[in-house]
C-alpha cells in the first residue's frame, strides 16, 4: 500500500537495518524449490530460492520460543554477475543449512522481510555440531558454538539420503576427511607441525601447549627416571621417547575404524587444499601400473607383465589389510578390494592370459623344430607319398594345438593355486582375522615407517617355471606322440628312412625335457621384425608399464628368460623327487602341492533369454549400501 514501509522515502538512508543469523534446518525450506524437472511454474510450492533464517538477537537460539517453521522467509540478493534469471541468465545460490549469513531488512523496522547479502566462511578448526533444529544451543545455555554441519541430521529425513537414518544430503569422496573425527586434543596431536615451526625438547610443536595426556606421559617418564637413577641426558631421551610413544598410541587408536567417531567426517571449511578421500583414491588410480606388452620380445615382456601385476595385487591386498586398522585406508578403499578371494581370482585370470603366451611360444618352437627335422625326410619321399604326408602334417598341427589348448584352457585354476601358495594366503587370512580383532601391537618411536610392499623379480620366474613343470609330463607325451606318428608314417613309406627317423627321435626327446631346450624355446622368434636380413631391426620399446601420474617406465630388476629356465629346472627336480619318494603319480602330487581352483564350464546365454534395455530406468539395480558399522563386513571377514 502507498505510504507503507516499502515506500518510505527515507527508508534506505534512515531505516537500513543490518542483521546476522543462521540458516535453519533445511527440513523447513528445502521443498520451497522442487527438485528435478517439471513443466508448469504452478508446480512450485514456494516463491523462488528462499530460506528460513534464525536472526541473532531477534530470534531465540533454540526451538523453545520460535520454532524453525515459524521463522520469516529470507530472499537472496544476487550479485550483478549472476543476473536475475531474465533471458535465462542466473546462478543458483549455494546456501546450505547451518550457514552463517548476513543481510538487511527490506521493510526496515518492521523486520519481517530479511534479504540475504552474503555468507560468512567456515573455519576448518571450528567444532561443528552434527544435529540441527534442536535445543543444543538455547538462550539459557552458554559456551556452545552455533556452528553446525551442512550434513547435520534434521527433523525430517531425506528420502534416499545416505546419512543416519537417511537424514542428510548425499556425501561424496571429495568432501570426506582422510582422518577419523576425534576429540580436539587428539586432532592437535596427530596434525603435522605448521611449516617453519620448531620442536621442543619432547619432539612436539613448539607453538602448541602441552596437553593433559602429554603432561601425564612426561610425569610418568620422569618418575621412571628417578626409579632407575638415570642421568639428565638419559632422562631427557627417555621422556622424549615416552611422549612420542603416547602420542603415537593415541593417534593410532583415534584413526582405527574400531574407535568411536566423535564428530563430522566431512570437510566444510575454507581450507581448499586440504586432502580428501577422493584425493587418496585419485592418487592410487593415477599411480597404479598398467602393463604395456612389447611385441619385439613377447615372452620377456609377459614375464615382466606378470611381475608388475603381482606387484599391484600385493599392494591392493596390503591396502585391504590396512583398512582394518586405518580409517584412511578403510574410507578410501575402491570397489573390488573388499574380498581377498575375489582379488586373487581376478589376478589369476590375468596371469593365465600372460602364461598362455609362454605356452604358445613353446608350441611354436615345437612345431618349427619338427618341420625343420622333417625337411630331409620329406624331400626323400616319393612324389605320391608327399601328398599323403600333408594330411599327417595337418593332423600334427591339430593335435599339437589341441594339446596346448587343453593345458592353457583350465590354467586359471592352476594360477590361482600358485598365487595362493606364493602369497601364503592361509597366513594372510589369519593375519586379516587378527587385525580385525584388534590383536596388533601399538606404534613405538623405534618402529620404522611402513614401506610399500614390492614383489621381487624372481616371483614371476617361479610362477612360469611352476606352470611349465606341472605341464612337463603332458608336453613330453605330446612331443613323443608326434614323433612316433611321423616315424611310423616314414617307416611305412620308405624302409630306408629308418636312420632319419631315429635321429628325429633323438632330437625331439629334448623338446619335452624342459631342462634341455626351454631357453631356446622361449627365445624363439617366429616372426622377424626386419623383412630382409640386411635390414636393421626396429628399436625395441623401452616402457614395460605406464601410470597416469608419471607416464611410461621400465621395470626395475626385471625377470629374465634365463631365470625362468633355471627356476623350471629346480621345480622339475623338486616335483620329481617328492613324487618319486612318495610313490605317487606326479600329477597327483602336484595337485596336493598346488591346490587348484575348480574349472568352471562356459555357460552360454540361452536363445530364449529376453533382451535387457540398459537405457531404461531401473534396468539394472546394484546395491552398494554399507552402513560402515564394522570394516570387517566390507572385507568379507567373519
Amino acid at each position: 500500500m502507498v505510504g507503507g514501509p516499502l515506500f518510505n522515502r527515507g527508508f534506505v538512508g534512515q531505516d537500513f537495518i543490518w542483521w546476522i543469523g543462521q540458516v535453519a534446518d533445511d527440513s523447513y525450506w528445502r521443498d520451497n524449490v522442487v527438485s528435478g524437472k517439471f513443466e508448469s511454474a504452478e508446480t512450485i510450492p514456494g516463491w523462488g530460492y528462499r530460506y528460513k533464517v534464525r536472526i541473532f538477537g531477534l530470534h531465540d537460539l533454540g526451538e523453545e520460543v520460535i520454532k524453525s517453521e515459524d521463522l520469516p522467509w529470507a530472499n537472496v540478493m544476487y550479485p550483478v554477475t549472476a543476473g536475475a534469471y531474465l533471458t535465462n541468465s542466473g546462478q543458483t545460490p549455494m546456501i546450505r543449512q547451518g550457514n552463517i549469513v548476513f543481510g538487511f531488512f527490506l521493510d526496515g523496522n518492521a523486520r519481517q522481510q530479511p534479504v540475504i547479502m552474503g555468507c560468512m566462511g567456515n573455519n576448518s578448526q571450528t567444532d561443528i555440531a552434527t544435529t540441527i533444529g534442536d535445543n543444543r544451543v538455547t538462550n539459557t545455555t552458554s559456551g556452545k558454538s552455533v556452528a553446525v554441519s551442512g550434513y547435520s541430521q534434521g527433523n525430517i529425513d531425506y528420502p534416499g539420503g545416505d546419512g543416519p537414518a537417511g537424514s542428510g544430503p548425499t556425501t561424496y569422496d571429495g568432501n570426506l576427511k582422510t582422518e577419523k573425527p576425534a576429540p580436539k586434543d587428539v586432532e592437535k596431536e596427530r596434525a603435522p607441525a605448521s611449516p617453519g615451526t620448531g620442536l621442543n625438547k619432547y619432539g612436539l610443536p613448539a607453538n602448541r601447549p602441552i596437553s593433559k595426556q602429554q603432561l601425564q606421559d612426561i610425569r610418568s617418564a620422569k618418575f621412571e627416571c628417578e626409579e632407575r637413577g638415570l642421568s639428565a641426558e638419559e632422562c631427557d631421551a627417555l621422556v622424549r621417547k615416552r611422549v612420542q610413544a603416547g602420542v603415537g598410541a593415541r593417534v593410532k587408536e583415534a584413526n582405527s575404524p574400531r574407535s568411536p567417531s566423535t564428530g563430522q567426517p566431512n570437510m566444510e571449511a575454507e581450507a581448499t587444499m586440504r586432502q580428501s578421500v577422493a584425493d587418496v583414491k585419485r592418487d592410487k588410480m593415477y599411480c597404479q601400473k598398467r602393463v604395456l606388452l612389447k611385441p619385439d620380445n613377447i615372452v620377456e615382456s609377459v614375464n615382466r607383465a606378470m611381475q608388475i601385476d603381482m606387484d599391484t595385487l600385493v599392494q591392493n591386498i596390503d591396502k585391504s589389510m590396512n583398512a582394518l586398522q586405518s580409517y584412511t585406508d578403510a574410507a578410501s578403499m575402491t570397489a573390488g578390494l573388499g574380498s581377498l578371494e575375489k582379488m586373487v581370482g581376478e589376478a589369476s585370470l590375468q596371469q593365465s592370459k600372460y602364461m598362455k603366451v609362454v605356452m604358445d611360444k613353446c608350441m611354436e618352437f615345437t612345431e618349427k623344430a619338427l618341420n625343420k627335422e622333417m625337411t630331409k625326410a620329406v624331400s626323400a619321399l616319393p612324389m605320391a607319398e608327399r601328398m599323403a604326408f600333408l594330411d599327417v602334417k595337418d593332423g600334427i598341427s591339430q593335435n599339437l594345438l589341441s594339446s596346448y589348448n587343453g593345458m592353457t584352457g583350465g590354467q586359471a585354476g592352476l594360477m590361482k593355486g600358485i598365487i595362493s601358495k606364493v602369497l601364503n594366503l592361509g597366513a594372510l587370512t589369519e593375519q586379516f582375522s587378527q587385525m580385525a580383532s584388534g590383536n596388533t601391537s601399538p606404534n613405538t618411536p623405534d618402529q620404522k615407517p611402513k614401506a610399500v610392499p614390492k614383489v621381487p623379480p624372481c616371483t614371476s620366474e617361479d610362477m612360469i617355471a611352476t606352470v611349465l613343470a606341472v605341464n612337463k609330463s603332458v608336453i613330453d607325451e605330446t612331443n613323443n606322440n608326434l614323433i612316433n606318428g611321423v616315424d611310423g608314417f616314414l617307416q611305412d613309406a620308405m624302409a630306408n628312412m629308418a636312420g632319419v627317423s631315429g635321429s628325429m627321435g633323438s632330437m625331439f626327446s629334448k623338446l619335452g625335457g624342459i631342462k634341455g631346450s626351454l631357453t631356446s624355446a622361449l627365445n624363439f622368434e617366429n616372426i622377424k621384425m626386419n623383412v630382409f636380413p640386411f635390414e636393421l631391426p626396429p628399436s625395441p620399446a623401452v616402457s614395460d608399464y605406464f601410470t597416469l601420474c608419471s607416464g611410461g617406465a621400465a621395470a626395475d630388476d626385471a625377470p629374465s628368460i634365463a631365470g625362468v629356465a633355471k627356476a623350471a629346472t629346480s621345480q622339475v627336480d623338486k616335483i620329481s623327487k617328492v613324487a618319486g619318494a612318495a610313490g605317487e603319480v606326479v600329477g597327483d602330487k602336484v595337485a596336493k602341492m598346488i591346490p587348484q581352483a575348480p574349472k568352471l564350464p562356459f555357460s552360454p546365454i540361452p536363445k530364449n533369454t529376453p533382451s535387457i534395455d540398459l537405457t531404461a530406468d531401473s534396468s539394472v539395480e546394484v546395491d552398494f549400501s554399507d552402513d560402515g558399522s564394522d570394516p570387517r563386513d566390507a572385507l568379507d571377514i567373519a
